[in-house]
């Protein structure tokens, strides 16, 4: 979340079976209540994301254990998140398979410097099969802690 706008970020990164990126985005939406489901928005725009480039069987990384932990059990862990969670699912069982998975946040910096990236653009970038050479050194960062 941005402290001084009422903004957020979305960063998603997509890889192919040895790591090589096959897409990125970032993208400014409307500062959420709290980070939790701001971490929730980011996993269902991986899912749109996801789908949109024809992507059938992906596993989803995220550093929030809670909303990874409530995905992967489908759980409604909140009232207030529980709708979100649902529909969240919902989408993601339209691929063949899918999985969700808790990685600390030294592993997910490619998304955390793809977030940093909204903040200074449009509302919306995608790169298709190439990371600009700002976000590109962080690749290989996320490749070692895997």
């Amino acid at each position: 979340m941005f402290n001084e706008s009422e903004e957020a970020g979305i960063g998603v990164v997509v890889r192919d079976s040895s790591g090589q990126v096959i897409a990125a985005l970032a993208e400014k939406v409307a500062k959420p209540c709290n980070s939790e489901l701001l971490e929730l928005l980011a996993a269902r725009r991986a899912i749109f994301f996801s789908t949109e480039i024809g992507i059938h069987q992906p596993i989803f990384e995220g550093d929030s254990e809670t909303i990874m932990k409530a995905l992967q059990r489908r759980t409604l862990f909140s009232s207030s998140f529980g709708n979100l969670v649902q529909e969240t699912l919902f989408h993601a069982s339209s691929f063949r398979s899918f999985s969700f998975s808790h990685t600390l946040r030294k592993g997910n910096v490619v998304a955390h410097a793809l977030v940093q990236r909204a903040r200074l653009s449009f509302p919306l970038l995608v790169w298709m099969e190439y990371v600009p050479p700002d976000i590109n050194m962080f690749v290989s960062a996320d490749l070692a802690v895997h």
